[in-house]
């Protein structure tokens, strides 16, 4: 029976700072809860920004209605940054956070 070796832990740490650093420029995509949005301009949003079919545009729409807010996308920074923009020419309330 082979030895068992304890794995390199300076190793395991510079894979995990590599890691780490593919993670660090991610920020999720958060659209909010509006009494002025309509689910028309989420659903139509979501088609167009992010990829969405119909049907999991109106899916994201139901959930930030019944939630308070829902994850639209997770994107590296500047481009989230540019689609709370473009959410908001959509008249849809949204913010970034980091992952």
């Amino acid at each position: 029976m082979p030895a068992t070796t304890m794995p390199d832990v300076r190793e395991q740490d510079r894979i995990a700072e590599q890691v780490g650093e593919v993670f660090d420029d991610l920020y999720a995509v958060v659209i909010l809860d509006s009494n002025v949005t309509t689910f028309a301009e989420v659903e139509g949003a979501c088609v167009t920004l992010f990829g969405y079919t119909p049907d999991e545009a109106a899916a994201l729409a139901l959930k930030v209605h019944t939630t308070g807010e829902a994850v639209a996308a997770v994107l590296a920074q500047d481009r989230a940054r540019q689609a709370v923009r473009a959410l908001r020419r959509w008249n849809v309330r949204s913010r970034i956070e980091p992952v």
